[in-house]
């Protein structure tokens, strides 16, 4: 019995282990996907506190540090958080209430897991706009 259960417990070492490298894996295509998005475009430096929710036409999670946001006309905002929003990135889902009917700088978001639940909160930093840069794909 005791062969056998030191295979299992083997066998079960090398899922764990396996299961850490592609979430590394995972990670580092996650941050190389963030830096192709952003690689198109350049900080004007403008700044928005508040964007109307009717405007929002997509977000775009780049990391647990910030998002893409899409308005109406094409304009993109990049909207750093506050501090780190962990397992925003691999959750890649979130919840915004707003009575106001916007997002704004200093609101909470909520990352909506995959099994259903609402976890931790991260507070919005400033939208800041970016410009495509010419001839980017």
């Amino acid at each position: 019995m005791g062969v056998k259960s030191s295979v299992l417990y083997s066998a079960l070492g090398a899922i764990s282990i396996m299961g850490i490298v592609s979430s590394a894996d995972a990670f580092a295509l996650r941050q190389d996907r963030s830096q192709d998005m952003l690689s198109s475009y350049e900080k004007t430096g403008e700044t928005l506190e508040c964007i109307p929710l009717n405007r929002v036409r997509d977000t775009d999670v780049l990391d647990d540090y910030a998002m893409l946001v899409e308005i109406s006309g094409g304009v993109m905002y990049l909207n750093e958080f506050e501090g780190r929003c962990p397992g925003l990135s691999r959750e890649r889902r979130y919840v915004h209430r707003s009575p106001a009917g916007r997002m704004c700088k200093g609101d909470y978001i909520n990352i909506f897991s995959s099994v259903g639940s609402v976890s931790a909160g991260c507070v919005l930093g400033a939208f800041e706009r970016l410009e495509k840069i010419p001839g980017a794909k």
